[in-house]
């Protein structure tokens, strides 16, 4: 049975997204699951980068989503339920926090929201740059969703996928684009580990020259 989203929650996702009364609907069929497998699911049929504090998935259920809705509306059909929201980093992409009513400064482990989310954006930033460089990562044409531990020097010292893409030499490259990863920065105080990244085929649509330029680095 799906979610109820009012036409408030409609109207304020479309125009969060830029495309009122013009967003693109997307036929979406994701059943009950687990909350990560049902948004490593979402991310691959919506194109949506998704990251988030892995402590926060665990445990929690999805709720069902099954017609043709905006990625947004989709979205937040999904989390019914499981007490988290969305916090939308850029057009692709988001990070997932506590749903606290009421509270103005919202925090992830002892980090306040504000750190966290920007931090996100490092590690998504830092991530698109390993990959990017990485010729047979850079190819696309996959999803995978894999937890990381930073390290106080802004790097990533461990990485672990949660599936597979099918393909051992595909999955070799990943790892080793994962462990690749600078994110320049040390994390924030308090910040909560591990991070789960979800990337799905668009994730290094955009390489571009930049790209093109650093691929000679990789393998």
């Amino acid at each position: 049975m799906g979610c109820l989203v009012t036409p408030d929650e409609l109207a304020a996702s479309e125009q969060r997204d830029g495309k009122a009364g013009s967003a693109e609907l997307v036929t979406f069929d994701l059943p009950v699951q687990s909350l990560t497998s049902a948004l490593e699911g979402y991310g691959a049929i919506s194109g949506r980068q998704v990251i988030y504090d892995g402590d926060l998935a665990r445990g929690r259920q999805s709720a069902e989503v099954k017609g043709a809705f905006t990625p947004e509306v989709a979205l937040r059909m999904l989390l019914a339920g499981t007490g988290l929201s969305p916090q939308y980093m850029a057009a692709d992409g988001f990070v997932l926090k506590l749903a606290e009513k009421g509270r103005s400064g919202p925090s992830v482990g002892t980090a306040s929201f504000a750190l966290v989310t920007e931090y996100y954006g490092r590690i998504q930033a830092g991530i698109k740059q390993a990959f990017c460089a990485n010729g047979r990562a850079r190819s696309g044409g996959y999803r995978v969703a894999a937890s990381l531990w930073i390290n106080a020097s802004g790097s990533v010292t461990r990485a672990a996928r949660l599936d597979t893409t099918g393909n051992s030499d595909l999955d070799g490259a990943l790892d080793q684009a994962f462990r690749d990863v600078k994110i320049g920065a040390p994390p924030p105080a308090g910040f909560a580990q591990p991070v789960v990244m979800v990337l799905t085929p668009d994730a290094v649509r955009d390489c571009g020259q930049d790209g093109a330029r650093q691929a000679g680095a990789g393998p």
